[in-house]
Parts: C-alpha cells; structure tokens; sequence
C-alpha cells in the first residue's frame, strides 16, 4: 500500500519570526479582526490566568465582546512552533474552553497543522489561524529575469503592509483560503499609498 502524499504546501510553511514579534503580532491581528467584525464592548487581555472549578489557566490571549445582549468569550493561543501544530494542541485548547465557559476558540500558529488538528477543529468549531511571511506571493515568479507589472504594483502595495499575514484554515477543505490580517482597510490605504508613488515616479500601475 502506497503512501498518502500531502499536496497542501502550506503545512509545512513556517514564518520566519521572533517570539516576540510573534506575540505582539497576534495582540495586533486580534484586535484588528475584532475592528473589523465590529465587535462592540471589545475588551483584550494577554497572558491572563483564569481560575475554574478544575484548574487555573494560563491564557495567551483573553477577548471578550457583546453579541445579542450577551456576554461572549474568546480564548486565542498563540503557537511559535517549529513544526506543524499536532492535534493535541488543539484538543488542550477546546478543554479550556470547555472549564472557562468560552464560546471561541482560536489557535494562531506560524505554522501549518496536521490533519488530525484540522478534523478536530472543524468538530468543535475551533478556528485555525496561520501567519505566513509576505515573501511566499512571489516564489511563483522567481524563475522569470522580467518583473511583470503586475507585481511590480503589489510589490509597492506590501511596502506599506505589515511584514507578516494572517490566514484562516478552512477546516472543511484542510486548506488555508480567508485572509484575516491586513484588513480591507489596511489594503485601500497601502493601495492608495503605493498608487500615490508609482505616479509620483513615472511608473504604471494596474
């Protein structure tokens, strides 16, 4: 019997941060998602403890927020691993959400995850976030001596993007499709910026 191949090459991706950057980062792509969800009453905290009736945990990411009248829990934590992120990690996460009484969760990791991590967290609802380095847009291009126009346009975009971006898995299909960090927003003003230079120097644009 042959062996399965993986063919999803985000998997095995890893972004190439600091720890710290990497915590600062995921305080700031938090608070930028729940900007533009529009999250009212939205409180975070980082590295907070919460005792239970079972235990005490330790929190990476503590968020909290008002829906319908009603008080709602988020738990995020924030993975700087050197390998994919095994199905263990997120089982330990949907037991603090289970003993804290959260009603998200989500697992930020600087890289890919295991199969048996996305099974799990398609089961129990649980949000699979991965920072990638902006680099990897242009690996596909790389064999060409010509820089195409077009990526001459979103090479000026991400000069005033942040240097990292977030994607969210989609557990039904294992793979990595929703942009969740730079924002809408944060795009319209990186294009309006890079549109403003390209001009100023003779260069087009599409």
């Amino acid at each position: 019997m042959g062996m399965e191949v993986d063919t999803n090459p985000y998997r095995s991706l890893e972004a190439q941060i600091t720890p710290t950057q990497f915590e600062i980062f995921c305080l700031e792509t938090v608070k930028a998602y729940a900007e533009r969800e529009g999250l009212k009453d939205f409180k975070i905290n980082h590295d907070k403890k919460i005792e239970t009736y079972d235990s005490t945990y330790q929190i990476d990411v503590f968020a909290e927020y008002t829906a319908l009248g009603c008080n709602h829990k988020v738990i995020i934590e924030c993975k700087h691993h050197a390998g994919n992120i095994k199905r263990a990690l997120v089982t330990d996460l949907y037991t603090k959400m289970q003993s804290i009484g959260a009603q998200k969760g989500i697992l930020i990791s600087t890289s890919g995850f295991q199969r048996d991590a996305v099974k799990f967290a398609k089961v129990h609802g649980i949000a699979l976030w991965q920072v990638f380095d902006n680099r990897i847009k242009h690996i596909s291009n790389s064999a060409s001596r010509e820089i195409p126009l077009a990526m001459v346009w979103q090479m000026e975009v991400e000069r005033y993007l942040p240097k990292y971006f977030v994607m969210e898995w989609d557990c039904e299909e294992d793979y990595p499709y929703d942009v969740i960090y730079p924002t809408p927003q944060m795009y319209q003003n990186a294009r309006a910026k890079a549109s403003e230079n390209l001009e100023a120097r003779g260069s087009y644009h599409v």
